[in-house]
């Protein structure tokens, strides 16, 4: 009997999958909006009806599906894989782990994993770390990487040899909490001055929104040409550049990959490199910033990489 995996990168605004045979070659895609606002049974009901679909469409027995590997946007604990805090408020303690099994097939392999670190992970074995490589000579195996994520929310995930780091707890690499600005301004954790309030696309949405009056998505500020636009671009190239500064001085890493809607803007990339080089703490050092490789569907991949 042939077996068959989903990989699922769950974000704030969409939720993605992939359905992979037991090779791992990926034989469809689909993406899904999230729609938080509707609750956590509304979302584990779209999915399972979403994937319980896809394997109907590819003449598959529920029994053939067996594993799913799912990101979930937040800080997972590492002994009962549940969710304990993120900005997505309605998978806080939940086992979705096992609500998805119960839904789906009870003889499912569920594994569960932070979106971010499977960003990071599907970039490091098939992505920027290929380009890494070819550019340096050092194998995958040997290099530590950071994956960052600039999207709904503001994540990162460390690999280091291959694997992911991620803490005694679940929360080693959460650098969208850390303080970017002193008493800056309040985030969800209890904070102020997180970078997440910085760095993330509803957070340039809201500053917009305060000195216009109007809504614009995150891209579109950041690429206007209106005073408030170019303030606030280069506002975000300041931020980012301290952000990965202070990164580089805690992980000291072969580079770093920026992942989400907001990495996807070339703009970004004008001369950081060059200006993070200038600021490294040790010398010499010289960290690449790559927009991703993979896509930024790159989460399903990483989920997948679980089994793998």
């Amino acid at each position: 009997m042939d077996k068959y995996y989903f990989g699922i990168d769950i974000g704030g605004t969409k939720m993605e999958y992939a359905l992979y045979n037991e090779n791992f070659e990926e034989l469809s895609r689909e993406r899904i909006a999230t729609q938080r606002d509707l609750g956590y049974e509304s979302v584990i009901e779209r999915l399972v009806g979403s994937l319980k679909e896809e394997i109907k469409r590819k003449e598959i027995a529920i029994n053939q599906v067996v594993g799913i590997g799912v990101g979930l946007p937040g800080t997972i604990d590492p002994s009962t894989k549940v969710m304990i805090n993120g900005n997505s408020e309605i998978f806080i303690q939940k086992d979705f782990r096992s609500d998805l099994k119960k839904a789906f097939y009870p003889e499912l392999d569920v594994r569960i994993a932070n979106d971010a670190n499977l960003f990071a992970l599907a970039e490091h074995h098939r992505g920027a770390g290929v380009k890494y490589e070819q550019e340096t000579g050092i194998k995958r195996n040997d290099q530590i990487s950071m994956g960052i994520i600039l999207g709904t929310g503001n994540g990162g995930g460390l690999i280091i040899n291959g694997k992911i780091f991620s803490g005694k707890h679940g929360g080693g690499v959460e650098v969208g909490h850390h303080v970017l600005y002193n008493n800056g301004r309040p985030c969800y954790c209890g904070r102020k001055g997180c970078s997440e309030q910085y760095l993330c696309g509803p957070s340039v949405e809201a500053n917009y929104l305060k000195q216009t009056g109007k809504n614009k998505m995150a891209t579109d500020i950041l690429r206007g040409k209106d005073r408030i636009s170019v303030t606030l671009m280069n506002q975000y190239k300041h931020d980012l550049l301290e952000f990965l500064t202070n990164l580089s001085t805690l992980f000291d890493p072969d580079y770093f990959v920026l992942g989400g809607g907001i990495s996807k803007m070339d703009e970004l990339y004008e001369g950081l490199e060059e200006k993070l080089w200038g600021q490294v703490f040790v010398k010499g050092t010289k960290p690449r910033v790559y927009k991703h490789e993979v896509g930024d569907s790159s989460g399903v991949l990483g989920a997948s990489m679980l089994f793998n």
